[in-house]
Protein backbone atom coordinates (compact mmCIF):
# COMPACT_ATOMS: atom_id res chain seq x y z
CA UNK A 1 0.00 0.00 0.00
CA UNK A 2 1.35 3.35 -0.90
CA UNK A 3 1.89 6.06 1.72
CA UNK A 4 -1.04 7.94 0.15
CA UNK A 5 -3.21 5.09 -0.17
CA UNK A 6 -2.46 4.26 3.72
CA UNK A 7 -3.43 7.88 4.90
CA UNK A 8 -6.96 7.32 2.69
CA UNK A 9 -8.13 4.74 4.88
CA UNK A 10 -6.44 5.91 7.99
CA UNK A 11 -8.51 9.14 7.82
CA UNK A 12 -11.75 7.22 7.05
CA UNK A 13 -11.43 4.58 9.57
CA UNK A 14 -10.62 7.35 12.35
CA UNK A 15 -14.18 7.95 12.68
CA UNK A 16 -13.80 7.63 16.42
CA UNK A 17 -11.36 10.88 16.38
CA UNK A 18 -13.22 13.73 16.67
CA UNK A 19 -15.65 12.99 14.15
CA UNK A 20 -16.59 15.63 11.69
CA UNK A 21 -20.37 16.52 10.66
CA UNK A 22 -20.93 18.54 8.39
CA UNK A 23 -24.56 20.72 8.39
CA UNK A 24 -26.85 19.67 6.92
CA UNK A 25 -29.29 32.33 -14.92
CA UNK A 26 -32.59 32.85 -13.91
CA UNK A 27 -32.84 33.68 -10.08
CA UNK A 28 -35.38 31.59 -9.33
CA UNK A 29 -36.95 28.69 -11.38
CA UNK A 30 -40.77 28.22 -10.39
CA UNK A 31 -40.90 25.01 -7.74
CA UNK A 32 -44.37 24.65 -9.25
CA UNK A 33 -42.24 23.90 -13.11
CA UNK A 34 -42.05 20.44 -12.44
CA UNK A 35 -40.37 18.52 -15.66
CA UNK A 36 -42.04 15.37 -16.74
CA UNK A 37 -39.92 12.58 -15.29
CA UNK A 38 -40.81 8.71 -14.54
CA UNK A 39 -37.36 8.12 -12.85
CA UNK A 40 -33.74 7.13 -14.31
CA UNK A 41 -35.85 6.54 -17.42
CA UNK A 42 -36.81 9.94 -18.69
CA UNK A 43 -33.08 10.96 -18.15
CA UNK A 44 -31.91 8.53 -20.68
CA UNK A 45 -30.61 5.98 -18.06
CA UNK A 46 -32.36 2.83 -18.74
CA UNK A 47 -32.96 0.91 -15.70
CA UNK A 48 -31.86 -2.80 -15.05
CA UNK A 49 -34.80 -4.29 -12.65
CA UNK A 50 -37.38 -3.20 -10.02
CA UNK A 51 -35.65 -3.65 -6.51
CA UNK A 52 -37.06 -3.58 -3.22
CA UNK A 53 -36.04 -1.35 -0.07
CA UNK A 54 -34.16 -4.62 1.33
CA UNK A 55 -32.18 -4.45 -2.17
CA UNK A 56 -31.86 -0.63 -1.52
CA UNK A 57 -30.20 -1.06 1.86
CA UNK A 58 -27.81 -4.30 1.51
CA UNK A 59 -24.50 -3.43 0.08
CA UNK A 60 -22.78 -5.44 -2.03
CA UNK A 61 -20.54 -7.87 -2.39
CA UNK A 62 -17.08 -8.08 -4.27
CA UNK A 63 -13.86 -6.87 -4.67
CA UNK A 64 -12.57 -3.96 -7.58
CA UNK A 65 -11.52 -5.51 -10.67
CA UNK A 66 -7.88 -4.06 -11.70
CA UNK A 67 -8.86 -1.19 -14.30
CA UNK A 68 -5.47 0.61 -14.96
CA UNK A 69 -2.54 1.61 -12.96
CA UNK A 70 -4.15 4.18 -11.36
CA UNK A 71 -5.61 1.95 -8.75
CA UNK A 72 -3.13 -0.18 -6.89
CA UNK A 73 -5.16 -3.56 -6.52
CA UNK A 74 -2.00 -5.68 -6.94
CA UNK A 75 -0.05 -4.37 -4.12
CA UNK A 76 -0.79 -7.73 -2.01
CA UNK A 77 -1.57 -5.49 1.41
CA UNK A 78 -4.30 -3.63 -0.38
CA UNK A 79 -5.69 -6.88 -1.80
CA UNK A 80 -5.71 -8.09 1.56
CA UNK A 81 -7.60 -4.99 3.13
CA UNK A 82 -10.57 -5.28 0.68
CA UNK A 83 -10.66 -8.87 0.99
CA UNK A 84 -11.25 -8.44 4.91
CA UNK A 85 -13.49 -5.37 4.18
CA UNK A 86 -16.02 -7.40 2.17
CA UNK A 87 -16.37 -10.63 4.24
CA UNK A 88 -19.62 -10.51 6.20
CA UNK A 89 -22.41 -7.56 4.83
CA UNK A 90 -25.07 -8.79 7.05
CA UNK A 91 -22.90 -7.60 10.19
CA UNK A 92 -23.64 -4.37 11.82
CA UNK A 93 -19.70 -3.75 12.65
CA UNK A 94 -19.14 -4.20 8.79
CA UNK A 95 -20.83 -1.56 7.69
CA UNK A 96 -18.41 1.41 8.32
CA UNK A 97 -15.65 -0.96 6.82
CA UNK A 98 -17.60 -1.42 3.95
CA UNK A 99 -18.47 2.10 3.15
CA UNK A 100 -14.84 3.19 3.63
CA UNK A 101 -14.43 0.48 1.15
CA UNK A 102 -16.62 1.73 -1.16
CA UNK A 103 -15.80 5.34 -1.05
CA UNK A 104 -11.99 4.80 -1.10
CA UNK A 105 -12.46 2.95 -4.32
CA UNK A 106 -14.50 5.79 -5.70
CA UNK A 107 -11.90 8.28 -4.57
CA UNK A 108 -8.79 6.81 -5.72
CA UNK A 109 -10.66 6.30 -9.41
CA UNK A 110 -12.65 9.26 -9.85
CA UNK A 111 -11.44 12.32 -7.49
CA UNK A 112 -8.37 14.57 -8.38
CA UNK A 113 -6.81 14.71 -4.44
CA UNK A 114 -8.71 11.57 -2.95
CA UNK A 115 -6.20 11.92 0.33
CA UNK A 116 -7.85 15.34 0.88
CA UNK A 117 -11.20 14.42 0.38
CA UNK A 118 -11.41 11.92 2.71
CA UNK A 119 -12.68 13.78 4.69
CA UNK A 120 -16.06 14.57 3.01
CA UNK A 121 -16.22 10.51 2.85
CA UNK A 122 -15.71 10.62 6.56
CA UNK A 123 -17.99 13.26 7.10
CA UNK A 124 -20.88 11.29 5.06
CA UNK A 125 -20.32 7.78 7.23
CA UNK A 126 -20.26 9.66 10.75
CA UNK A 127 -23.88 11.76 8.93
CA UNK A 128 -25.45 8.11 7.99
CA UNK A 129 -24.79 6.78 11.14
CA UNK A 130 -26.27 9.81 13.30
CA UNK A 131 -28.79 11.33 11.87
CA UNK A 132 -31.18 8.45 11.65
CA UNK A 133 -32.56 5.58 9.24
CA UNK A 134 -33.48 7.42 6.37
CA UNK A 135 -29.76 9.25 5.63
CA UNK A 136 -27.93 5.67 6.92
CA UNK A 137 -30.45 4.02 4.32
CA UNK A 138 -29.51 6.49 1.81
CA UNK A 139 -25.62 6.53 2.59
CA UNK A 140 -25.74 2.53 1.84
CA UNK A 141 -27.38 3.38 -1.47
CA UNK A 142 -24.48 5.95 -2.16
CA UNK A 143 -22.31 3.45 -1.31
CA UNK A 144 -23.43 0.57 -3.52
CA UNK A 145 -24.00 3.05 -6.75
CA UNK A 146 -19.81 4.61 -6.23
CA UNK A 147 -18.45 0.98 -5.83
CA UNK A 148 -20.19 -0.77 -8.79
CA UNK A 149 -19.16 2.60 -11.12
CA UNK A 150 -15.82 2.47 -9.48
CA UNK A 151 -15.19 -1.56 -9.65
CA UNK A 152 -14.96 -2.20 -13.18
CA UNK A 153 -15.50 0.01 -16.65
CA UNK A 154 -18.27 -2.61 -17.06
CA UNK A 155 -20.31 -1.66 -14.54
CA UNK A 156 -24.62 -2.08 -14.55
CA UNK A 157 -27.02 0.63 -13.53
CA UNK A 158 -29.03 -1.34 -10.85
CA UNK A 159 -27.72 0.50 -8.05
CA UNK A 160 -27.79 4.10 -9.87
CA UNK A 161 -31.35 3.28 -10.69
CA UNK A 162 -32.08 2.89 -7.16
CA UNK A 163 -30.49 5.92 -5.87
CA UNK A 164 -31.97 8.17 -8.79
CA UNK A 165 -35.04 6.62 -8.37
CA UNK A 166 -35.26 7.64 -4.29
CA UNK A 167 -33.70 11.40 -4.75
CA UNK A 168 -35.41 12.35 -7.70
CA UNK A 169 -38.62 11.39 -5.45
CA UNK A 170 -37.74 13.90 -2.74
CA UNK A 171 -36.92 16.33 -5.18
CA UNK A 172 -39.92 16.43 -6.99
CA UNK A 173 -42.06 16.67 -3.86
CA UNK A 174 -39.82 19.63 -2.44
CA UNK A 175 -40.79 20.96 -6.38
CA UNK A 176 -44.57 20.38 -5.95
CA UNK A 177 -44.60 22.03 -2.09
CA UNK A 178 -45.71 25.77 -2.40
CA UNK A 179 -44.67 26.92 1.32
CA UNK A 180 -41.10 25.41 0.98
CA UNK A 181 -39.02 26.74 3.87
CA UNK A 182 -35.01 26.39 3.54
CA UNK A 183 -34.66 23.33 5.85
CA UNK A 184 -37.06 21.55 3.64
CA UNK A 185 -35.24 22.49 0.97
CA UNK A 186 -32.23 21.70 2.50
CA UNK A 187 -33.45 18.00 3.08
CA UNK A 188 -34.49 17.90 -0.53
CA UNK A 189 -31.39 18.22 -2.05
CA UNK A 190 -29.26 15.94 0.23
CA UNK A 191 -27.01 13.71 -1.84
CA UNK A 192 -26.89 15.55 -4.97
CA UNK A 193 -23.86 16.21 -5.52
CA UNK A 194 -23.28 12.78 -5.70
CA UNK A 195 -26.03 11.67 -7.54
CA UNK A 196 -24.38 14.68 -9.77
CA UNK A 197 -20.85 13.28 -10.02
CA UNK A 198 -22.14 9.20 -10.27
CA UNK A 199 -24.40 11.11 -13.64
CA UNK A 200 -21.31 12.92 -15.06
CA UNK A 201 -19.88 9.28 -15.15
CA UNK A 202 -22.62 6.74 -16.25
CA UNK A 203 -25.00 9.71 -17.66
CA UNK A 204 -24.93 11.70 -21.00
CA UNK A 205 -24.35 15.45 -20.79
CA UNK A 206 -27.79 15.44 -21.61
CA UNK A 207 -29.02 14.00 -18.56
CA UNK A 208 -26.56 16.12 -16.37
CA UNK A 209 -28.26 18.91 -17.88
CA UNK A 210 -31.58 17.65 -17.39
CA UNK A 211 -30.76 16.54 -13.46
CA UNK A 212 -29.56 19.87 -12.80
CA UNK A 213 -32.55 21.59 -14.37
CA UNK A 214 -34.93 19.52 -12.02
CA UNK A 215 -32.39 20.03 -9.03
CA UNK A 216 -32.17 24.11 -9.83
CA UNK A 217 -35.61 25.65 -8.10
CA UNK A 218 -35.08 23.32 -4.57
CA UNK A 219 -31.15 24.76 -4.68
CA UNK A 220 -32.24 28.41 -4.89
CA UNK A 221 -34.86 27.82 -2.13
CA UNK A 222 -32.24 26.02 -0.25
CA UNK A 223 -29.45 28.96 -0.19
CA UNK A 224 -29.76 31.40 2.21
CA UNK A 225 -30.09 34.49 -0.17
CA UNK A 226 -33.90 35.31 0.71
CA UNK A 227 -34.51 36.81 -2.47
CA UNK A 228 -32.08 38.05 -5.48
CA UNK A 229 -28.87 37.02 -6.30
CA UNK A 230 -27.30 33.78 -5.09
CA UNK A 231 -24.20 35.01 -3.74
CA UNK A 232 -21.43 32.81 -5.73
CA UNK A 233 -18.36 33.41 -3.22
CA UNK A 234 -20.83 32.43 -0.09
CA UNK A 235 -21.38 29.28 -1.85
CA UNK A 236 -18.32 27.94 -2.57
CA UNK A 237 -16.84 28.68 0.68
CA UNK A 238 -19.67 27.64 3.05
CA UNK A 239 -19.99 24.51 5.03
CA UNK A 240 -22.62 22.96 2.79
CA UNK A 241 -21.73 20.64 -0.17
CA UNK A 242 -24.57 19.86 -2.04
CA UNK A 243 -25.00 23.53 -2.49
CA UNK A 244 -21.05 24.66 -3.17
CA UNK A 245 -21.23 21.81 -6.30
CA UNK A 246 -24.05 22.53 -7.87
CA UNK A 247 -23.04 26.22 -8.37
CA UNK A 248 -19.58 24.69 -9.18
CA UNK A 249 -21.24 22.55 -11.77
CA UNK A 250 -23.72 25.27 -13.34
CA UNK A 251 -20.40 27.26 -14.17
CA UNK A 252 -18.64 24.36 -15.55
CA UNK A 253 -21.85 22.75 -17.47
CA UNK A 254 -22.18 26.63 -19.28
CA UNK A 255 -18.64 26.93 -20.51
CA UNK A 256 -18.56 23.67 -21.80
CA UNK A 257 -21.89 23.57 -23.48
CA UNK A 258 -21.77 27.42 -24.43
CA UNK A 259 -25.52 27.12 -22.28
CA UNK A 260 -26.44 29.92 -20.36
CA UNK A 261 -26.36 28.97 -16.67
CA UNK A 262 -29.51 28.03 -14.67
CA UNK A 263 -28.93 30.96 -12.22
CA UNK A 264 -27.76 34.50 -12.22
CA UNK A 265 -24.91 34.77 -9.57
CA UNK A 266 -24.04 37.50 -7.45
CA UNK A 267 -19.87 37.47 -7.93
CA UNK A 268 -19.14 40.35 -5.38
CA UNK A 269 -16.44 38.53 -2.42
CA UNK A 270 -18.25 40.23 0.54
CA UNK A 271 -15.54 40.20 2.74
CA UNK A 272 -11.88 40.19 3.52
CA UNK A 273 -12.75 36.44 5.12
CA UNK A 274 -14.22 35.27 2.26
CA UNK A 275 -11.07 36.27 0.36
CA UNK A 276 -8.83 34.44 2.71
CA UNK A 277 -11.24 31.26 2.01
CA UNK A 278 -11.33 31.23 -1.20
CA UNK A 279 -7.81 30.85 -0.91
CA UNK A 280 -7.21 28.18 0.99
CA UNK A 281 -6.15 25.45 0.04
CA UNK A 282 -7.48 23.01 2.93
CA UNK A 283 -11.62 23.55 1.96
CA UNK A 284 -13.08 21.27 -0.13
CA UNK A 285 -14.43 21.78 -3.31
CA UNK A 286 -13.83 21.64 -7.12
CA UNK A 287 -10.28 21.84 -6.67
CA UNK A 288 -10.10 18.20 -5.22
CA UNK A 289 -12.55 16.51 -7.35
CA UNK A 290 -10.88 17.92 -10.96
CA UNK A 291 -8.29 20.11 -10.36
CA UNK A 292 -10.40 23.53 -11.09
CA UNK A 293 -9.84 26.26 -8.07
CA UNK A 294 -13.02 27.73 -6.48
CA UNK A 295 -11.53 31.21 -7.15
CA UNK A 296 -11.11 30.40 -11.57
CA UNK A 297 -14.96 29.44 -10.70
CA UNK A 298 -16.18 32.51 -10.52
CA UNK A 299 -14.24 34.32 -12.71
CA UNK A 300 -15.76 31.72 -14.99
CA UNK A 301 -19.06 32.63 -14.16
CA UNK A 302 -18.33 36.27 -15.07
CA UNK A 303 -16.99 35.44 -18.23
CA UNK A 304 -20.37 33.17 -19.20
CA UNK A 305 -22.45 36.53 -18.04
CA UNK A 306 -20.32 38.51 -20.33
CA UNK A 307 -20.64 36.38 -23.04
CA UNK A 308 -24.49 35.86 -22.90
CA UNK A 309 -24.91 39.83 -22.60
CA UNK A 310 -22.62 41.09 -24.52
CA UNK A 311 -20.67 38.29 -27.08
CA UNK A 312 -17.18 39.23 -28.08
CA UNK A 313 -17.75 43.17 -27.71
CA UNK A 314 -16.38 43.44 -24.22
CA UNK A 315 -14.62 46.32 -23.15
CA UNK A 316 -10.34 45.99 -23.24
CA UNK A 317 -10.09 46.94 -20.26
CA UNK A 318 -12.73 44.29 -18.40
CA UNK A 319 -10.52 41.66 -20.63
CA UNK A 320 -7.21 42.67 -18.87
CA UNK A 321 -9.27 42.60 -15.65
CA UNK A 322 -10.50 38.92 -16.69
CA UNK A 323 -6.95 38.51 -17.03
CA UNK A 324 -5.36 38.94 -14.21
CA UNK A 325 -7.90 37.05 -12.51
CA UNK A 326 -7.55 33.75 -14.49
CA UNK A 327 -3.98 34.42 -13.55
CA UNK A 328 -4.14 35.21 -9.78
CA UNK A 329 -7.14 31.89 -9.51
CA UNK A 330 -4.43 29.28 -10.69
CA UNK A 331 -1.78 30.42 -8.51
CA UNK A 332 0.99 27.27 -8.22
CA UNK A 333 0.43 24.21 -5.60
CA UNK A 334 1.89 24.61 -1.97
CA UNK A 335 5.45 22.33 -2.21
CA UNK A 336 5.05 18.37 -2.20
CA UNK A 337 5.09 16.48 0.89
CA UNK A 338 7.36 13.33 1.09
CA UNK A 339 4.29 11.45 1.04
CA UNK A 340 3.51 12.48 -2.24
CA UNK A 341 4.18 10.14 -5.30
CA UNK A 342 6.15 12.70 -7.85
CA UNK A 343 4.52 11.46 -10.87
CA UNK A 344 0.88 12.52 -9.50
CA UNK A 345 2.74 15.75 -7.85
CA UNK A 346 3.85 16.69 -12.10
CA UNK A 347 0.14 15.69 -12.99
CA UNK A 348 -1.57 17.75 -10.28
CA UNK A 349 0.87 20.79 -11.74
CA UNK A 350 0.13 19.60 -15.11
CA UNK A 351 -3.87 20.00 -14.23
CA UNK A 352 -3.55 23.11 -12.83
CA UNK A 353 -1.61 24.86 -14.86
CA UNK A 354 -4.14 23.62 -17.93
CA UNK A 355 -6.90 25.12 -15.92
CA UNK A 356 -4.94 28.63 -15.93
CA UNK A 357 -4.76 28.09 -20.01
CA UNK A 358 -8.39 27.17 -20.47
CA UNK A 359 -9.05 30.45 -18.87
CA UNK A 360 -6.80 32.34 -21.36
CA UNK A 361 -8.43 30.37 -24.58
CA UNK A 362 -12.05 31.11 -23.06
CA UNK A 363 -11.37 34.51 -22.74
CA UNK A 364 -9.75 35.03 -26.54
CA UNK A 365 -12.00 33.06 -28.01
CA UNK A 366 -15.64 33.91 -26.49
CA UNK A 367 -14.99 37.17 -25.33
CA UNK A 368 -12.66 39.00 -27.33
CA UNK A 369 -14.12 36.80 -30.70
CA UNK A 370 -10.47 35.56 -31.92
CA UNK A 371 -10.63 32.47 -34.07
CA UNK A 372 -8.02 29.51 -33.91
CA UNK A 373 -5.71 31.37 -35.74
CA UNK A 374 -5.33 34.07 -33.31
CA UNK A 375 -1.78 35.01 -32.21
CA UNK A 376 -2.92 34.63 -28.70
CA UNK A 377 -5.03 31.37 -29.18
CA UNK A 378 -1.95 30.42 -30.70
CA UNK A 379 0.37 30.70 -27.93
CA UNK A 380 -1.78 29.56 -25.54
CA UNK A 381 -2.55 26.59 -27.48
CA UNK A 382 1.21 25.49 -28.08
CA UNK A 383 2.00 25.90 -24.52
CA UNK A 384 -0.67 23.47 -23.91
CA UNK A 385 0.65 21.47 -25.96
CA UNK A 386 4.05 21.35 -24.27
CA UNK A 387 2.73 20.58 -20.99
CA UNK A 388 1.12 17.81 -22.23
CA UNK A 389 4.13 16.19 -23.57
CA UNK A 390 5.29 15.94 -19.80
CA UNK A 391 3.35 14.02 -18.35
CA UNK A 392 2.59 10.23 -19.73
CA UNK A 393 -0.77 9.33 -21.35
CA UNK A 394 -2.45 7.42 -18.34
CA UNK A 395 -5.48 7.66 -16.67
CA UNK A 396 -4.09 10.14 -13.86
CA UNK A 397 -4.21 12.98 -15.00
CA UNK A 398 -5.79 12.27 -18.19
CA UNK A 399 -9.03 11.81 -16.56
CA UNK A 400 -8.88 15.46 -15.10
CA UNK A 401 -7.35 16.64 -18.35
CA UNK A 402 -10.98 15.77 -20.15
CA UNK A 403 -12.13 19.45 -19.84
CA UNK A 404 -9.15 21.26 -20.37
CA UNK A 405 -8.85 19.11 -23.88
CA UNK A 406 -11.93 19.75 -24.98
CA UNK A 407 -11.60 23.65 -24.34
CA UNK A 408 -7.96 23.47 -25.97
CA UNK A 409 -9.16 20.93 -28.68
CA UNK A 410 -11.19 23.96 -29.86
CA UNK A 411 -8.18 26.25 -30.42
CA UNK A 412 -6.37 23.20 -32.07
CA UNK A 413 -5.93 23.72 -36.04
CA UNK A 414 -2.90 21.50 -36.70
CA UNK A 415 -4.13 17.77 -37.75
CA UNK A 416 -1.01 16.33 -35.69
CA UNK A 417 -2.37 18.16 -32.41
CA UNK A 418 -5.73 17.17 -32.93
CA UNK A 419 -4.42 13.15 -33.54
CA UNK A 420 -2.93 13.66 -30.11
CA UNK A 421 -5.51 14.87 -28.12
CA UNK A 422 -8.48 12.76 -30.19
CA UNK A 423 -5.87 9.89 -28.61
CA UNK A 424 -5.40 11.09 -25.15
CA UNK A 425 -9.24 11.38 -25.20
CA UNK A 426 -9.85 7.93 -26.10
CA UNK A 427 -7.32 6.60 -23.81
CA UNK A 428 -9.80 7.99 -21.02
CA UNK A 429 -12.32 4.69 -20.58
CA UNK A 430 -15.25 7.45 -19.96
CA UNK A 431 -14.46 9.26 -23.18
CA UNK A 432 -14.52 5.86 -25.36
CA UNK A 433 -17.94 4.38 -23.87
CA UNK A 434 -20.84 5.90 -26.04
CA UNK A 435 -23.57 7.40 -23.66
CA UNK A 436 -21.44 9.39 -20.98
CA UNK A 437 -20.54 13.26 -20.69
CA UNK A 438 -17.15 12.33 -21.87
CA UNK A 439 -17.97 10.74 -25.09
CA UNK A 440 -20.65 13.36 -25.23
CA UNK A 441 -17.39 16.02 -25.45
CA UNK A 442 -15.41 14.36 -27.24
CA UNK A 443 -17.71 14.28 -30.20
CA UNK A 444 -18.63 17.71 -29.99
CA UNK A 445 -14.68 18.12 -30.36
CA UNK A 446 -14.80 16.00 -33.62
CA UNK A 447 -18.08 17.98 -34.84
CA UNK A 448 -16.14 21.20 -34.51
CA UNK A 449 -12.67 19.47 -36.14
CA UNK A 450 -14.92 18.03 -38.91
CA UNK A 451 -16.36 21.30 -39.98
CA UNK A 452 -13.77 23.55 -39.50
CA UNK A 453 -10.97 21.65 -41.71
CA UNK A 454 -11.10 24.86 -44.16
CA UNK A 455 -11.29 27.57 -41.97
CA UNK A 456 -10.28 28.47 -38.47
CA UNK A 457 -12.66 27.81 -35.32
CA UNK A 458 -14.77 30.37 -33.39
CA UNK A 459 -16.11 29.48 -30.25
CA UNK A 460 -20.15 29.90 -31.53
CA UNK A 461 -18.97 26.31 -33.03
CA UNK A 462 -19.30 25.08 -29.34
CA UNK A 463 -22.62 25.48 -29.31
CA UNK A 464 -23.33 24.33 -32.79
CA UNK A 465 -21.91 20.91 -31.97
CA UNK A 466 -23.25 20.63 -28.76
CA UNK A 467 -26.94 21.35 -30.55
CA UNK A 468 -25.56 18.19 -32.93
CA UNK A 469 -24.40 16.01 -30.26
CA UNK A 470 -26.25 16.28 -27.73
CA UNK A 471 -29.26 17.90 -29.16
CA UNK A 472 -29.93 20.82 -26.12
Amino acid sequence: MTPGQASLFDSIFSLADNPLVLPCTPESPALSCIPDTGGAESAGIESQGRFGLHSQIEPTVGLPKPLDEGIDTDDPVMVGVLHELVLDREVESNTIPFLAHAFTSWMNRFIFEPVRSSSLARATIVRGHTLGEEAHQRMIMVANTVLAVSKSSDYELSYYTILYQYLVKRVLEARTCRGLTREAAMKAVESCHELISITTKVGSLANVINLMDLYAPVFRRACPEPSGLVNLSRRLTAAEVNLKYFASYDVIQSMIAHRPMFFRYDLDIPSPQDEELLDADNRPGLKWSIGIPDRLIITLAKMNILLEDYGSCVDQKVIQELRTEITRACKPVASPSPEDDPAQMVGRLTVQESWRLVGYVYLYMGLCGADSKDARVVKVQQQFMRLLETVKSRRNPDVYLVIPMIVMGIATSSPADQNILFTRLWGVTECSKPGTVGNDVTRMLKDIWERTRERPAVWSDLRIACLRVIGM
